[in-house]
């Protein structure tokens, strides 16, 4: 019966690589998170249609994101704003790892309310 060695577990303090996180996955994912939160009207990635648009720079594992996009009227704007920063930082933290240093919020507009559909 033989035994094989096995190497021993890479220690938790040693480098095992980078991981780069594109500037485009982070402004996708800003773009994603801001439609889930409630009363935002439109956002979607630079370059698109007028409706609304996020953006990112990414230097090491700092991140800077700016989104452009429409709220649901009646909400109230600041609160509708205030909620995407807090949503959109913690989905690009918890997805990426990486720190978000500040988010730009622009409100060009208001649309109607989105209509539930009755099931």
């Amino acid at each position: 019966m033989t035994v094989e060695s096995v190497p021993p577990a890479i220690a938790a303090h040693e480098p095992r690589g980078v991981t780069i996180v594109p500037e485009r996955v982070v402004s996708r994912i800003a773009g994603y998170a801001a439609m889930e939160v409630a009363g935002v009207g439109r956002a979607r990635r630079r370059g698109s249609s007028p409706r609304g648009t996020a953006s990112a720079s990414v230097d090491g594992d700092v991140t800077a994101v700016q989104l452009n996009l429409t709220v649901e009227y009646p909400m109230p704007i600041r609160q509708v704003a205030e909620n995407v920063r807090l949503h959109v930082a913690e989905r690009v933290h918890t997805l990426t790892g990486l720190t978000v240093a500040h988010i730009d919020v622009d409100v060009p507009g208001l649309v109607p309310a989105r209509r539930e559909e009755v099931a």
